[in-house]
């Protein structure tokens, strides 16, 4: 194969894995449909009628825009606005820089705005006497993109609303140091505050926002503000997640669905660290011209009130902001989800979940991808082979695959079996699944995508909604070789996930002809968790599950591979999971022989 040929393979690789989950690019605002006007708690919208038969209202506003003074404050209402507003197409996203992964611009652009609360719905097609007269099931999807990049058009939920015929409501919210950040004036406040204002955690108040929006507005709409699911995937699952220690949620919403949980929480916020208030302070006194120096910006900030630090900051242009995380071409590690103790209940996670008296008792669906991070390894140079940058060949399949294998585990262990046993033990009801589609197949016979890629993280939304036609790249993943096996196994994933959201159980589907999903159990040997896949693959089956650290751990120490490989492959499997645990594992790790090498970052760190 001739070097040109090997580049043009790569690129189309490439361009296949970043957008094959993206709205295409070339998207024209449709025509209003009389037959979709609504009236909603702060005025009239119009949508359309959609490929699917449905109707799609995209890009209403459900909370005033978070700028100027509300910067870093709870969201407030949005006014009510005169005359019949167009919902035709997406809102804004949140400020962020470009990602193809986030579905939003080239990488590293800056894209989107702060005034960006903004949600779409997705409902069968009703007029407005049949929708007065519904009381259909409603999902609320929140994007993933470790809370810092995506939004709520980056997915497409027409066709599992008409075939399920459910409500779905597609979120954004604050991202980044816009999403979580304690502001100077809130650090001497905000501890044990019932006031959201001081909480940190606006990312999470805006999704608690979307569903009061939801409370409010459903029934025009055909929906149950009595039935809400939540369902989200990767740091949207952290975010669904975290509904549960959250009291204002409280009523808000009715089953859980935890796709691929992307990570924990931080125990407090990030206020001295490298990526906290006061370096985001330091450094923005002297982009902004105000210091030279970081001693000059030290000795300013000590003159200014906490009031004035805030108001100096909440002045400043969105962009002077992120950039005080970025340095040297490359990122501080952004704020996350911390228990706060005003937004999210404080104390260890898993205790909270254990018993039912400190977290939201609802029916939780969770589950992970056979071959998670395999969509990250893809670009890691250290295991592919790349031509002009661009993922070709495996270096070493084996490891390839070995290092998949114990990362997923991990994954699964701490996002699945470990919290389904919690909520089991006091008898929660919570299902358990793993996504294992893999017949992307090989392209043009000379890269093996199946391997490559697998059942990588994010790629099991296609199916859940339904949709994918994204784009004349995604056909390299999706496409008519693997249609008929494909298309099936995502109708029964959304007869599941609609059963989910209508009975509190998934059960055999919404239709009743799928294989009986069993909830999860305290009995490991038990079949307890349902394995997707198509039929050349061993079909839909329950199996057992019981997977944990240490199981993860004393497998990986049976590994015939040398002491060095061996360590390696633990760094590989734990270094953005450090926590007290994975340390003291790391010590005792092949009899303390790793001991002495760095592990990684500490989680939530």
């Amino acid at each position: 194969m001739t070097q040109k040929l090997r580049i043009l393979v790569a690129l189309v690789i490439s361009l296949t894995l970043l957008a094959c989950t993206s709205r295409p690019s070339n998207f024209i605002a449709p025509t209003a449909d009389p037959l979709s006007s609504r009236a909603l708690a702060n005025g009239e919208v119009i949508g359309f009628e959609n490929a699917a038969g449905g109707h799609s209202w995209l890009g209403i506003p459900f909370a005033a825009a978070p700028m100027g003074d509300l910067r870093w404050r709870a969201p407030r209402p949005h006014p009510r606005w005169t005359g019949r507003r167009e919902t035709l197409q997406p809102g804004s996203p949140c400020i962020q820089y470009g990602s193809p992964l986030g579905g939003v611009g080239e990488a590293g652009s800056r894209q989107g705005s702060e005034d960006c609360l903004f949600l779409s719905v997705y409902a069968p097609k009703l007029t407005t006497s049949e929708a007065a007269a519904q009381r259909l099931p409603v999902m609320l999807w929140i994007h993933g993109g470790g809370n810092t990049v995506g939004h709520a058009a980056f997915y497409d939920g027409q066709v599992l609303a008409q075939r399920e015929r459910v409500i779905v409501v597609m979120t954004n919210y604050r991202l980044g140091p816009f999403g979580w950040f304690v502001p100077p004036e809130n650090i001497s406040l905000s501890a044990d505050s019932q006031d959201p204002d001081l909480s940190g955690n606006y990312g999470n108040l805006d999704v608690v926002a979307a569903l009061r929006w939801v409370r409010d507005n459903a029934a025009a709409f055909g929906g149950d503000s009595g039935n809400v699911t939540v369902l989200g995937e990767s740091a949207g699952a952290t975010n669904a997640l975290a509904l549960l220690v959250t009291p204002s949620a409280e009523g808000l919403f009715h089953r859980l669905i935890v796709q691929s949980l992307g990570f924990g929480f931080a125990r407090t916020p990030s206020i001295d660290s490298s990526s906290g208030t006061a370096q985001v302070l330091r450094r923005s006194l002297i982009a902004s011209g105000r210091a030279k120096d970081s001693t000059e910006a030290d000795q300013l900030a000590t003159k200014m009130t906490t009031t004035e630090q805030s108001a100096f900051l909440r002045s400043l242009d969105p962009w002077t902001i992120y950039g005080t995380y970025r340095r040297d071409g490359d990122y501080d590690r952004v704020p996350t989800v911390f228990q706060d103790g005003t937004v999210i209940r404080r104390g260890d996670l898993r205790a909270l979940l254990a018993d039912p008296t400190t977290h939201i008792d609802v029916p939780v669906m969770l589950g992970t991808n056979r071959d998670e991070p395999k969509i990250f390894m893809a670009f890691d140079r250290t295991h592919v082979r790349t031509v002009a940058g661009l993922p070709f060949a495996l270096r070493d399949p084996k490891a390839y695959d070995l290092e998949a294998r114990y990362r997923s585990l991990v994954w699964k262990a701490d996002g699945v079996d470990s919290i389904a046993d919690l909520l089991a033990r006091h008898g929660a009801p919570a299902w358990a699944y793993r996504w294992d589609w893999d017949e992307q197949g090989q392209l043009y016979g000379l890269v093996d995508l199946s391997r490559i890629v697998g059942a990588a993280h994010g790629l099991e939304i296609p199916f859940v909604f339904g949709f994918f036609d994204v784009g004349p790249q995604g056909k390299m993943l999706f496409h008519e070789d693997n249609a008929a096996a494909r298309v099936a196994l995502s109708e029964r994933m959304m007869a599941y996930w609609a059963g989910f959201a209508r009975d509190g159980k998934p059960g055999r589907g919404s239709d009743g002809l799928g294989l009986e999903w069993v909830p999860w159990t305290t009995d490991a040997e038990t079949p307890r968790m349902i394995v997707f896949d198509t039929p050349a693959d061993g079909g839909i089956r329950m199996a057992p599950s019981n997977v944990s650290r240490e199981s993860v751990l004393a497998e990986m120490e049976k590994e015939s591979l040398p002491i060095t490989q061996r360590c390696t492959l633990f760094q590989a499997t734990f270094r953005n999971r450090v926590d007290d645990w994975a340390d003291g594992a790391w010590r005792r790790f092949v009899d303390g022989a790793c001991e002495g090498q760095r592990l990684g970052s500490r989680a939530g760190s």
